[in-house]
Formats: structure tokens, sequence, C-alpha cells
């Protein structure tokens, strides 16, 4: 968006009188004009809103319904904007390769050529994209099969709520549940999948994770499913089947969830082998096998928080499909002076990568080319050039979209829902803001904030309606 405005503006250098603000409005944060987004700044304060202009010489303009006209915010003192209700983005074929730069960027789609010189891929925002070798940090390739089948939550639309629909609520991405009740959703799982999601609890909690199921709406033993008991400390597997009842598969032991009160869970099915994995903060907790064979009929999944008082906040939710063996994508850094090629057998070759196709990888090794099948390799890390310092730019800004992709560049203009601006890596882009789903500025300085709160509501007002 761009123009000037009709009346100055002030410059609100010191956005402190915003915290005072937001713990004196109760229930009417989030009765913001239009949409509810959310804005936080640099010193942590919050303010739900609808960001109507973004204009390079007049700067971020915010409305709210509760204050007598728009106010205008520097882009020094933001952190981040986060969006309501955006959508996840459309792909004209599902990614391979998850691309990751040096300065923290990162892409999902298609490899289509490396050498000493550039990188040149496909994504989902244009066809054809070139990048300087220099700027790239690694390459992961995604599992056969990989499709991302939910991210979110972004709306409470599109789940099924119990018997007592208050018993969970949605709120800046976060459901939040302080009663006894279930929410679910269809994803339509078929095949083996990952399931992953961020717990954030308050006193002793019990949450029931169904998965593979049809009872969306209820607790159901008449269902048959796989059900995840998850408490402080320990989590347990029950096999769900009708006519046959119930059986328990087995517990285990989370200690250091008596220290914490949020940890980044983890749920692999493999389905062919009836095996079941249960990882926190990416550690494994606990694999089951079902002797008698997967049992599960269904394609969703639930949260029943089965106690009433203690406050459980699901968020990060991201629900994909997968191949039963491979591992997540990681994170391939490279401090050493030679490029690494890591290999599905465990396998690791140093040396100086030459070139990639969608085929082969090139590789000098020991002073011999070694041509290794692109099939056979997991990720490539590439050495980490010179750090060179760089001038502040007061307008690069970072979108994050859904799967994890995560684009900075120089914003240039806003007009409508088009934003167009320069990366420093590949050159110009344009988006539709319909899928930015967090817009970071003062990159570097915000990401601690962006470590700690991934975009919704903290400890400011946690829990208020």
């Amino acid at each position: 968006m761009s123009g000037n405005p009709s009346q100055p503006r002030r410059w609100f250098r010191r956005p402190l009188w915003l915290a005072a603000i937001a713990l004196g409005l109760g229930q009417a944060l989030g009765q913001a004009a239009g949409k509810d987004d959310l804005v936080r700044f640099l010193d942590g304060s919050m303010l739900h809103g609808e960001l109507q202009q973004v204009s390079l010489g007049d700067g971020v303009r915010w409305a709210r319904a509760d204050l007598a006209k728009p106010v205008d915010f520097r882009p020094d003192n933001l952190a981040w904007i986060r969006f309501e209700g955006a959508r996840p983005v459309k792909r004209p074929s599902e990614p391979t390769v998850h691309i990751r730069f040096h300065n923290g960027d990162e892409v999902l789609g298609n490899l289509i050529a490396l050498d000493e010189q550039r990188v040149q891929f496909s994504t989902w925002f244009n066809e054809q994209l070139s990048a300087p070798r220099g700027v790239l940090q690694s390459l992961a390739f995604l599992s056969p099969g990989f499709r991302i089948l939910f991210e979110g939550p972004t709306t409470i639309a599109g789940w099924k709520l119990g018997r007592d629909p208050k018993a969970w609520k949605y709120r800046d991405g976060v459901f939040i549940s302080e009663g006894v009740g279930v929410l679910g959703r269809d994803f339509g799982l078929k095949g083996s999948s990952r399931i992953e999601f961020d717990l954030q609890w308050n006193g002793t909690f019990s949450l029931i994770v169904p998965v593979y199921t049809s009872a969306l709406d209820r607790f159901d033993y008449r269902s048959n499913s796989y059900m995840f008991y998850i408490s402080r400390g320990y989590v347990s597997l029950q096999r769900v089947q009708n006519g046959a009842g119930v059986r328990n598969l087995g517990q285990g032991q989370i200690p250091e969830m008596q220290s914490k009160n949020r940890v980044q869970v983890e749920i692999r099915v493999n389905k062919p082998k009836a095996e079941m994995e249960l990882y926190i903060d990416r550690k494994l907790v606990r694999k089951w096998r079902d002797t008698n064979g997967f049992a599960a009929t269904g394609s969703g999944m639930a949260f029943f928080s089965q106690l009433n008082g203690p406050i459980v906040r699901v968020s990060n939710l991201r629900v994909s499909a997968w191949d039963g063996h491979s591992d997540p994508v990681q994170l391939a850094v490279n401090d050493g002076p030679e490029d690494m090629v890591f290999l599905k057998n465990r396998d690791e070759v140093p040396g100086k990568l030459k070139s990639m196709d969608g085929r082969t990888v090139v590789i000098n090794s020991l002073g011999a080319d070694l041509t290794i099948p692109l099939e056979r390799i997991t990720r490539v890390a590439l050495t980490k050039p010179e750090a060179k310092p760089e001038a502040k730019r007061p307008w690069e800004v970072r979108a994050h979209f859904a799967a994890g992709a995560a684009v900075s560049f120089d914003l240039h203009q806003w007009e409508g829902s088009t934003l167009t601006g320069r990366s420093r890596n590949f050159g110009p882009v344009t988006f539709d803001s319909q899928y930015i789903r967090r817009l970071q500025f003062n990159l570097g300085t915000s990401q601690k904030t962006s470590d700690t709160n991934a975009g919704g509501a903290d400890q400011l007002w946690p829990w208020d309606d």
C-alpha cells in the first residue's frame, strides 16, 4: 500500500505506553477494526488491530476501533506483524528440496542446477531463480511423497468442537484450553505421517491426542485409533479397537517436562510397520510397535483436554505425509574448510562441490571427482564465506510463509495486496500478502523475540478472552 496521509501522524519512537494500554483493555483486546492482526515491538509491547498501510515515507499505519485515529510506527521500533487468517501457499508442484541461505532465508522448491558460481532453482513464487553460490548454506532433499497436509492454526474454522464449545478457543495462532473438551480435524491421513506441535501448560495437565481417528468431536472408545496420553513427565500409548477394547502399548518417561512448561512434540506414525514414535524437543522418548498390525481406520486427529483448571496451549501445528523412514529436514551447518555431502547410509563425503543437477552430484574429494546419484544423498552443506560488514537497511523485512519458508528482502512497495522488493540473495521478488503469516522487521535484533514467540500471544496477556 502506498500514498500520503491527509493529516500528519506522530512517529512513536518508544511504544512503552502500549503495555499499559494493553493491560487495561481486558476483553476489548482483539476487538479491533476489521481483522485482528498483531504487531509486536522490540520492547515486548504488543497491540492487536489492523494494518492499513505500509509506506516507505510514512511508516506502518495501524488502526484499532478504540483508537481515535490510526497511528504510524517507525520500522526501527518493530519486531514483527502477525497476520490473522493467512492462507497456505499454492504450489504448482510438490517441493523436492529445502534450500537454506547463510542470512537465514529458506525456501522449499526444486533444484535446477548448481555449479561453482551459481545455484538455480524454482519455488512457488517464481519458476526460475538464480543466486550466487556464496550465499547458499545447504540443500536438504525431501522424502518422496512429502506433502504438508496442514500448518497452523490460523483460525478455529474447519475444526470440530466437542460438547462444550468453550473448552477450546483460538487466539493469535494458538489453541487454548482451560476445561474438559475435544477439538479435532480430519486431515485425510492415509499412509505414514508426522504430526508436530508446540505444547505449553501450567500446573498439572492431562492431554489425550487420538491419531488416525474418525471421532473428531468426542472421546470415543468405539473409534479405531491410537491415543497418546501426555501428562507432565510421561506419555503412554493405547490402541483402541471397536469390539476388541483397549490395549495399553506401553509408557515413556519425560523427566524434562517436570522442569519446564513448554516443549516441542513430534509424533511419527509408520503405518505399514505399525510403528509409532514420540519425540520431545527432537529427542526420542519412546518407540512402540503394534504386533497385531495397524488397527486405526480414521484419517483425522484430535486434542482432548481432560482436566478443568490447568491451561493447555497448542501452537505451530504441522501435519505432513511421510515416507516412514526418512529423518526430518536437518539444519546442515558447515564450519569446516570443505563442502560436505551427506549420504543415506550416513557416510559423509568432504571436498569441493563442483556441480549438481536433477540426477547427480559431482564433488572433488581427495583429488578425484566423484559422481554420486542424487537418490543416495540426504543433504549438502557448503562452506561459509567470510562475513562482510553490511549497511543497515531500515526497510529490509523477512516474510514467513507456510511450511517454514522465509524470505528477506528490501521492501520497495506495498500496493493493495502485492509486495515488491529485492532479495539480497536472488534479486527482485513479488509476493501476495494473503500468504504471509508473519512479517519480521529489524532482522537480527528481532530474532530473540521470534525465538521465544513465533507469532502468538505471550505472557503479556496469555489467557485473556
